[in-house]
């Protein structure tokens, strides 16, 4: 493990809400272990006015390593700041939200000790970004159709109380809401046209903290997204081979179609609701989303 020198300026980004406002009543902890570690924190507060992405193009040129204390909302914002700015300064991250998808994928610490002292001591590892048009960023998941809108739609009060049990209440609350979506999609790859119910593309073993890959098969800078498809069933027992096949994470079923790809298009009826990082947004009726190979440079275990 390669130590780092002393007084490097670090820019600690805290959302005071993630994850039962963890971050905010062990901030004193955390601010002190970073000095113990040979850095100086900035501390910034996020607000509904400011969140991580604004911070960071204020205020990122002033220091060595952004690292941010949140959920998953707050890292995907913090990837945006650096991906608007003129350098690619590291980035660490302290996982204390609700579902932390990203973190359960990389192996990231969920303990704050742990996780300050990788970001103290370990080596910045390129990591793959993804496109959505020219709208945005994201670090780990676009979506649409089924179950897309539970992360964005759970509210803040029930994640603090319920944790994880919150999405998994809203998820049998969206069942009645199911609708297919008729879609292209194009690759180098393939080309395949259907009615659809779920899609996502994603840089991640975990997918709404619900639905999981292999740990196999994802690589977090190979250029490469997973592509997953589920066609409109129309029976119950459909349904049902479905939700079986990727809960024992196979996708091995007629309905199900994964591959990988760099870019895709994606031509669909009508304009539809996409989740990004699980947040809401609204895409026209084509999307590009296209893979930005080793993008960014995140703190983890190589």
């Amino acid at each position: 493990m390669k130590k780092r020198r002393a007084n490097k300026k670090i820019m600690l980004i805290i959302n005071p809400i993630a994850g039962k406002s963890r971050a905010k009543y062990n901030l004193a902890n955390i601010a002190a272990l970073f000095y113990k570690n040979g850095y100086e924190p900035a501390i910034y507060f996020t607000d509904p006015d400011c969140g991580p992405e604004e911070l960071i193009k204020r205020h990122a040129k002033d220091f060595d390593v952004v690292a941010c204390c949140g959920g998953d909302g707050t890292v995907s914002e913090a990837i945006e700041g650096i991906m608007e700015i003129d350098r690619q300064i590291p980035l660490g991250y302290i996982p204390c939200g609700t579902t932390n998808d990203l973190a359960s994928s990389l192996d990231l610490p969920k303990n704050m000790k742990r996780a300050v002292s990788t970001i103290a001591n370990e080596e910045p590892v390129p990591f793959d970004i993804g496109s959505f048009g020219d709208e945005c960023h994201f670090a780990y998941i676009a979506s649409f159709g089924a179950f897309t809108e539970v992360s964005y739609e759970t509210p803040q009060r029930a994640k603090n109380l319920l944790g994880h049990l919150a999405y998994v209440f809203q998820s049998l609350k969206s069942m009645n809401k199911i609708k297919p979506y008729h879609v292209r999609i194009e690759s180098e790859e393939k080309t395949i046209e259907d009615d659809f119910i779920f899609g996502s593309v994603t840089n991640s073993t975990s997918v709404a903290g619900i639905f999981r890959f292999d740990k196999s098969l994802v690589d977090f800078n190979d250029g490469l997204y997973e592509v997953l498809l589920v066609k409109q069933p129309k029976r119950l027992h459909t349904v049902i081979g479905i939700i079986l096949s990727m809960l024992n994470t196979t996708y091995k079923h007629e309905h199900i179609t994964l591959f990988q790809s760099s870019h895709i298009k994606i031509t669909t009826d009508e304009d539809i609701e996409w989740s990004i990082d699980g947040e809401h947004r609204s895409g026209a009726n084509i999307i590009e989303i296209t893979n930005n190979h080793n993008a960014i440079n995140l703190i983890r275990k190589g």
